[in-house]
């Protein structure tokens, strides 16, 4: 009887299984209900508790997965809470630390191979509580990914060591702000994957430095393009959750690179449809936001500034987050994408209101570059709002604006590349509502000329118009002239003309301009609506050919075609 019931326990395991990678969600879900229900030996609780977890964040319950895999560690003797104390969390990092602290990075790859088939499975379940830990109570995730390090240091490395080192990284610098250690074990993650072969968990291991850990040290560009090599590393090995999620993160940091949003947006379009397509609850609301936020900036919205675009709308999804008691990583970037929204459409008290319910939800934001963007529309608010507010609210902005400035200021230290730009806006800002009039020149200058050596056209449009905002504020209409026509065009380089639209509103001066066509003329529209893509195919024929026929051949039909 107990080896039927063994036998049909696996049955209904593997069945259930198969339904999840066939999209069957809610046969697998009565399946796994069953399952789950029986009494099965240690084994065979690792082999639901994968399938549990899998499972429910795939229907976008990462609440429900987390409790599956904490029944399944109680079985083992451990008993955590779905949100643990800081208290709790920050002793298990500490005593991490004391033993890696000890062993020299080679020490650690060359770990002999963990083999122990119970470690194996526990170590397999923890990886996997993993991602909707992250998605629910950052204390948890440091809990998890400490275990899971406590477990390789006790008997050897495994392919989900490799995760666990990228996971301690993420959290040696968001929580703990220790840059170098964070790359340091997000590096020996990466050196198990490629010189150890420990492959299985290759995406996991990828998108964790690339997006949580490597943009504390180097440019964010580089970053995203380890995330499409998680993206590809998912595909391969079938893994169409992690698969979803490397997508959507990359689409996320793509927005903090200040690609041509044109092409963020195919390129999320397709996300969105992959999300779709696999049922993968998680991603299909990132992306969906992102492509709103996409939509609205390039004037696709009923209103500009607002993030209704016909298939998001923000009332109903406020009253879903209304209706649960658990915030949620997903509703930290809602916030963050709607407070970017309203500052740039103008809205200032929305966009605090915004900046006020994502700031609880900080410590699960996404993307380093998410929470960078927290603080520097946060800290833009605040600014602007100061130059309305009545004095008794006065001092409370600029409290918040030097707060931003601080953290900001604390990361551009650990990678200018990334967060310079941000952190001298910010403080340009605050040098001119103290009416420093010398020091916020100088600061809106090094802030344009940080966005540009950096490659961030965005960021560099904003600061323009900031330093024209404050240049016309003293009467210096010429001088601000020049700076408004260099964001608007910086925004039409970004693709964003929505924002342009609403600069020709305002300024109606700005469009004046703008070349006519005469009786030379052969291109119609003016030179700064050329497609960034014709610069970077021609850019492209002039690298590429060395023959000078085939060069101009080349030019010549990149000319043809636009």
């Amino acid at each position: 009887t107990r080896r039927s019931s063994d036998l049909i326990c696996a049955l209904d395991l593997r069945r259930a299984e198969c339904e999840l990678l066939t999209g069957a969600l809610s046969d697998a879900e009565k399946h796994f209900a069953a399952v789950s229900a029986r009494a099965l030996d240690t084994a065979d609780r690792a082999g639901v508790a994968r399938l549990g977890i899998n499972l429910y964040l795939t229907l976008n319950q990462p609440s429900r997965a987390v409790a599956v895999g904490l029944d399944y560690l109680r079985s083992l003797g451990i008993s955590w809470s779905p949100h643990p104390t800081d208290e709790e969390a920050r002793r298990a990092y500490q005593r991490v630390w004391s033993e890696l602290g000890r062993r020299a990075t080679e020490e650690l790859i060359a770990l002999p191979l963990m083999t122990d088939p119970a470690s194996l499975a526990m170590l397999d379940v923890l990886n996997r509580l993993s991602s909707p830990a992250q998605y629910t109570d950052l204390n948890l995730y440091t809990l998890v990914a400490c275990q899971m390090l406590s477990l390789t240091l006790d008997r050897g490395n495994s392919d989900a060591s490799a995760a666990a080192y990228g996971r301690l990284g993420m959290i040696a610098g968001l929580w703990f702000g220790e840059y170098e250690n964070a790359y340091r074990v997000g590096r020996l993650a990466y050196e198990l994957v490629e010189r150890r072969g420990l492959r299985r968990f290759q995406a996991g291991v990828y998108l964790n430095f690339g997006n949580m850990v490597m943009p504390w040290t180097r440019h964010i560009r580089t970053c995203c393009e380890l995330m499409g090599h998680a993206f590809d590393a998912a595909q391969k090995t079938g893994d169409l959750v992690y698969a979803g999620i490397c997508s959507g993160l990359r689409i996320l940091n793509l927005l903090s690179v200040g690609d041509a949003l044109t092409d963020i947006q195919r390129e999320a379009e397709n996300a969105l449809a992959f999300g779709q397509k696999m049922q993968v609850g998680p991603s299909f609301e990132i992306v969906s936001v992102a492509l709103a936020t996409m939509r609205m900036l390039r004037g696709a919205t009923a209103k500009f500034g607002s993030l209704d675009d016909g298939l998001l709308d923000e009332q109903r999804i406020e009253r879903d987050f209304a209706s649960t008691s658990d915030g949620t990583a997903a509703q930290c970037w809602y916030w963050v994408c709607k407070l970017r929204a309203r500052f740039t459409g103008g809205d200032y008290a929305t966009a605090l209101d915004a900046a006020s319910r994502a700031q609880p939800l900080l410590s699960m934001s996404l993307t380093i570059m998410e929470a960078a963007d927290y603080h520097l529309y946060g800290a833009l608010s605040h600014a602007a709002f100061c130059d309305s507010a009545p004095a008794a609210q006065r001092t409370s902005n600029l409290e918040a604006l030097a707060a931003h400035r601080r953290q900001l200021a604390n990361w551009a230290t650990a990678c200018p590349e990334n967060f310079e730009d941000r952190a001298v806006l910010v403080g340009a800002e605050i040098a001119r509502i103290e009416d420093r009039v010398l020091e916020a020149e100088h600061l809106y200058e090094q802030a344009i000329r940080s966005a540009h050596t950096n490659g961030f056209v965005h960021n560099e449009a904003l600061a323009n118009e900031l330093a024209a905002r404050f240049y016309a504020a003293r009467g210096l209409k010429k001088i601000a002239h020049a700076y408004l026509r260099d964001a608007r065009y910086g925004y039409l380089l970004w693709g964003a003309a929505g924002k342009v639209r609403q600069l020709d509103q305002l300024y109606p001066h700005l469009r004046e301009q703008e070349p006519v066509p005469g009786p030379t003329s052969t291109i119609l529209a003016p030179t700064e609506l050329l497609d960034l893509a014709t610069v970077i195919k021609v850019s492209q024929a002039v690298s590429g050919e060395m023959v000078l026929e085939k060069l101009i051949d080349s030019l010549m039909r990149s000319a043809l075609e636009q």
